[in-house]
């Protein structure tokens, strides 16, 4: 029981639940298109350092961990939602129920209201684990076992795919588990630009309300 609203009379408890799968939807698509990047980009990197692959890489991980999501989700809006109109700028829909005022909801309206917040939310991580994958891969591609399936005639795809980044994603899945829960954390900026209902959402219009 954590009490009620000082504002609105209602259940905080009801409050964070009701905010929860937006948050949860930010936080998994998120996920999802950083660690594909990452993965792309990082294997791709290790596989030819000091490559074209390599240079974009490593500006994509100098910007993606420099751009505030602030800044980087108002420059986003402005550009695809303003000037090309190519995307929602603000707003969520449903997953599952539509609404039948806006009839705004269903998986399509549900992942094209959210394209612009995911690629916000996890520019930084993707930055993040695309450095990390790319050392990892690198430094097993010099080990032994590494080098003696090569010998044995071994091809190139499965020595990196199958041995190299096997072992390179050791320590990342330990990381992601921590990561993944501050992520949630991370979701405010994100969810005030885009006027998504999540949690982060919800704590930001608290604050200037002093809704303790």
């Amino acid at each position: 029981d954590l009490g009620t609203s000082w504002v609105t009379g209602d259940s905080v408890t009801w409050l964070i639940g009701q905010a929860v799968p937006a948050s949860a939807s930010l936080v998994r698509g998120g996920f999802l298109l950083w660690m594909t990047v990452a993965l792309l980009v990082g294997v791709r990197s290790a596989m030819r350092p000091r490559g074209p692959t390599d240079r974009l890489g490593n500006a994509f991980v100098l910007f993606g961990m420099s751009a505030h999501p602030l800044w980087l989700g108002l420059v986003l809006a402005w550009l695809f939602g303003f000037v090309l109109g190519w995307l929602p700028i603000q707003g969520y829909c449903d997953l599952l129920r539509p609404n039948a005022a806006s009839e705004c909801g269903g998986p399509v309206q549900w992942a094209y209201h959210l394209i612009l917040p995911w690629v916000v939310f996890a520019a930084a991580y993707a930055a993040l684990y695309t450095r990390m994958i790319r050392s990892g891969v690198a430094e097993n591609l010099h080990e032994d076992y590494v080098m003696a399936a090569r010998a044995k005639g071994v091809g190139e795809w499965a020595v990196v795919h199958r041995h190299a980044l096997r072992n390179a994603l050791l320590p990342i899945v330990t990381m992601l588990t921590m990561d993944l829960g501050l992520a949630f954390s991370g979701t405010i900026f994100v969810e005030h630009v885009f006027q998504v209902p999540g949690l982060g959402f919800l704590a930001f219009n608290a604050i200037p309300r002093r809704d303790l």
